[in-house]
């Protein structure tokens, strides 16, 4: 009994700690403006009626050429779940940052529940538990609206979790009942993000290398994925047959897929884009670190280490192999991987360290360390989330804020040209700037004409009397 609560106490304060520093992390984000995608979503919940929106959201394929939220990728739970978070919320933008730090939030204490059912000592869970809560790599994918993946992430560790107490319950009902459960939650996740198929390496590895070793060459012994392999395979006929992605956005296994892989793997020990001399061999020597870790486990037969580590690598195959993006904000998902690992090897040679050091000695150490290390990590992650808003939303902000005081009413019966877009309404072609114009001037079709600021001598012969010019930091 001593021992049980020992365990909740350390529980209560890991996961605690791990919120209180992921506050500070996030905190100056909450009000950050609208900013990109967040408008397009925005614009059709706000113009379409709840029969309109979900047909889009479900069934873009029927009607692609018309669709509006699902053009570009199927996720018909993040849509839904943006729509009643815009019934809630409308434009009151903390709301919708509250709930995706809280999906955050519940991530980490996944992330802890997950490291105590794999068996990892208490040192190592703790350090997997605070390491996803302030691995400052993906934090883009919980400061943007946008991305709207973090509560299908939870659920598919949710789905993991339930997967490993399904293969370790002795009873057969209660097998089947946690197999269900752990196919829901799956299902759920992938209905929200198609890159929550990165769970599925993991648990494929943890199966096969640590509960059923001995008997791999026993058909038996990969039964219990047979259920999740044809869901996966049902869900990727379903994204990709019935509903065909852009050609930028097709499955890749050429060079470039091995140039994303390898991008994601210099990120998980140094989370930088820096472009130093410094910087980039540093990352390539970590790179090779997180490579080597594979075999290190293997060759020392830490079975459950090697699991981890496989599937942290395998979770980085679906941003590889989809063109669905490059860059940090991506590592989210790898990242709770990445944190389950280095926990498990944190523990792994927690033994070790024993031996050299009296143990009331080490455990001092390693939480003055961890603690000075989360800080640090704290201090660096706010201060880029900061640099984020600012830079990001607060420049598209800017940008409207003016836009509205120039043009308090849209030019009647004319086409608005702009120019001078920031960076986050002009990439990919500026293809935000329509939506963004007509959710902030209602009602009929807005005519919106982009156009680069050295071509104005060329665009002024276009521009007629209704017409409206906007030249943003030059009106």
């Amino acid at each position: 009994m001593p021992g049980l609560r020992s365990q909740s106490w350390i529980a209560a304060v890991t996961i605690a700690g791990s919120f209180l520093l992921a506050l500070v992390v996030y905190r100056p984000a909450f009000d950050s403006p609208f900013m990109g995608d967040d408008y397009r979503y925005l614009l059709a919940s706000r113009d379409m009626s709840w029969g309109a929106f979900l047909h889009d959201a479900f069934f873009p394929w029927v009607e692609r050429e018309a669709s509006e939220v699902a053009a570009d990728h199927w996720r018909p739970l993040s849509w839904t779940y943006f729509r009643l978070q815009y019934q809630v919320f409308g434009d009151e933008r903390v709301g919708y940052h509250l709930t995706s730090f809280g999906a955050h939030l519940a991530g980490v204490v996944m992330v802890w529940l997950l490291s105590r059912r794999l068996r990892i000592a208490t040192p190592g869970a703790i350090a997997a538990t605070v390491i996803f809560a302030l691995h400052p790599a993906g934090f883009e994918a919980v400061t943007w609206i946008s991305a709207l993946s973090l509560v299908g992430f939870s659920l598919a560790l949710g789905g993991w979790l339930a997967f490993i107490a399904a293969v370790e319950a002795e009873q057969r009902e209660r097998q089947l009942r946690l197999h269900a459960l752990a196919l829901v939650l799956l299902t759920i996740a992938l209905l929200n993000r198609e890159t929550a198929s990165a769970v599925f390496p993991a648990m494929g590895f943890w199966l096969l290398l640590v509960r059923e070793r001995g008997r791999l060459r026993d058909p038996r012994a990969y039964l219990p994925l047979a259920p999740y392999v044809a869901l996966f395979a049902i869900y990727t006929l379903i994204a990709t047959w019935f509903f065909t992605v852009r050609s930028d956005q097709q499955l890749s296994f050429d060079q470039s897929a091995v140039e994303r892989g390898w991008f994601y793997v210099k990120q998980a020990l140094l989370p930088t884009t820096n472009p130093s001399t410094v910087a980039v061999r540093a990352q390539q020597v970590l790179g090779l670190v997180v490579l080597a870790m594979p075999l290190a486990a293997l060759y020392t037969r830490r079975w459950t280490l090697l699991a981890l580590w496989l599937g942290f690598l395998g979770s980085i195959l679906p941003y590889a192999f989809f063109s669905v993006g490059y860059g940090p904000r991506y590592f989210y998902f790898p990242g709770a991987f990445l944190a389950l690992a280095l926990g498990a090897t944190a523990a792994e040679l927690w033994p070790g360290a024993a031996r050299l050091f009296r143990p009331e000695r080490l455990q001092l150490a390693a939480t003055a360390g961890l603690v000075v290390c989360a800080l640090a990590v704290t201090v660096l992650g706010a201060r880029r989330v900061d640099r984020w808003e600012e830079k990001d939303p607060g420049s598209q902000q800017r940008y409207i804020d003016e836009l509205l005081r120039t043009y308090p009413e849209f030019p009647e019966g004319g086409t608005l040209f702009v120019t001078n877009l920031p960076f986050p309404m002009a990439v990919f072609y500026a293809y935000v700037v329509q939506p963004t114009i007509q959710y902030l001037y209602p009602g009929e079709e807005r005519k919106v004409q982009p156009f680069f600021r050295e071509n104005l001598e060329e665009v002024r012969p276009w521009i007629g009397p209704k017409d409206g010019l906007f030249i943003y930091g030059e009106q």
